[in-house]
């Protein structure tokens, strides 16, 4: 749900997702649901830019990098950035 999603990504959970997948960069299930995590809570239009101008974007790519080969990563992966592309505020970054 929409409220939970912002109140999620305002209570800091973001950034306990984000040193777990700093953390554990090679394990690809860690950074399967990191990115998932992100995917989700950037359904919301307020998390979309606040997702974006922490540095989130760098932590999804990475772990797509390292993870070439696990097609959930990727997936999850994918789906972060389209949901972060849809705001028009973070087509021009």
């Amino acid at each position: 749900n929409a409220d939970n999603q912002v109140k999620i990504a305002d209570a800091g959970r973001v950034e306990a997702v984000l040193e777990a997948m700093k953390r554990h960069p090679a394990s690809a299930a860690v950074q399967e649901r990191g990115c998932g995590a992100l995917f989700n809570l950037a359904v919301n239009a307020d998390n979309q830019v606040k997702i974006a101008d922490a540095g989130r974007v760098e932590a999804v790519l990475e772990a797509m990098k390292r993870h070439p080969a696990s097609a959930a990563v990727q997936e999850r992966g994918c789906g972060a950035l389209f949901n972060l592309a849809v705001n028009a505020d973070n087509q021009v970054k």
